[in-house]
């Protein structure tokens, strides 16, 4: 499989493609943002005018898209990449959607006698832009021999977590737990702060104990530094996931209070206007 297809060429998609073609592939792609399709152009991607002539194009379709409602539309539309893609290729969807769309895309895939695979990303812009992305796999095992190349391109870690649907569960329970700890440093930081414990103090004593965690390496200055306009990954889409975590836990009757409460203080960070923030936005005043 040497030609491959990127459709959604944003923040992450644009990383993906700089590391698809570094390794040797032939990428054509397509956006609906002129701009960030121009961007893939330099980088030696072939620009395209639809994602159905994307995927004509393409023995295996990566699509980074905004969420569940968009991955539908694009891949089982009346023009879409299902229909565009020669039997026995492959379809790895990148977006962070929910396991259930995930699972019927899968049937629709099959119908087509195309391979679908849930493949979400940690990691963010700078680890698509690295390639050191962690990448959550769910789809059929017999052919993972088949994507690992493509996969190790773009990723560090690869995780092949089972049946279809299986990458989203995960993607969806880490970023729960991410929106979890992100508010729950806010709070411990505010309260400190107003104790007269320095929120860089509390920070170092915080990394060095017991509730030593990557968050507050990842997001740590935006929080500490209240510079929520650097957007690692906005507010909006952290409202996105975590609403579909909730979601999901009772598609399954899970209950999930501390999710209840998660997503209840993100709603009030997007109706206080923050939602093209960063997610760690949360954190801070009215």
């Amino acid at each position: 499989m040497k030609n491959l297809g990127v459709i959604g060429c944003g923040a992450m998609g644009k990383g993906i493609v700089k590391n698809l073609i570094k390794n040797g592939y032939k990428v054509y792609a397509y956006d609906p943002s002129p701009d960030a399709l121009a961007k893939c152009e330099e980088l030696g991607a072939i620009p395209q005018p639809s994602p159905f002539e994307t995927a004509r194009q393409a023995d295996l379709v990566i699509s980074s898209l905004p969420g569940p409602g968009i991955v539908k539309d694009v891949m089982m539309g009346e023009s879409g990449v299902f229909s565009a893609l020669k039997p026995r290729s492959f379809v790895l969807d990148m977006s962070t959607i929910d396991p259930v769309t995930a699972k019927g895309l899968y049937a629709a895939a099959k119908e087509k006698e195309v391979h679908f695979y849930d493949c979400p990303l940690s990691g963010g812009p700078k680890g698509a832009d690295a390639g050191t992305l962690t990448i959550m796999v769910g789809g059929d095992d017999k052919y993972l021999p088949d994507i690992r190349p493509v996969l190790e391109s773009v990723g560090k870690d690869i995780f092949l977590l089972g049946s279809s649907g299986s990458g989203q569960v995960a993607k969806l329970c880490h970023n729960m737990l991410v929106a979890l700890m992100t508010a729950g440093l806010g709070e411990a930081f505010a309260v400190g702060e107003k104790a007269g414990v320095s929120r860089s103090q509390l920070a170092e004593v915080i990394q060095s104990g017991s509730a030593h965690n990557r968050v507050l390496s990842v997001f740590g200055d935006n929080i500490l530094n209240h510079t929520y306009e650097n957007v690692l990954f906005s507010l909006e889409h952290m409202n996105k996931d975590i609403h579909l975590y909730q979601e999901t836990a009772g598609h399954y009757s899970e209950d999930s209070p501390l999710g209840q409460v998660v997503c209840s203080l993100y709603e009030k960070a997007m109706e206080q206007g923050k939602g093209k923030l960063d997610s760690s936005a949360v954190c801070g005043g009215n």
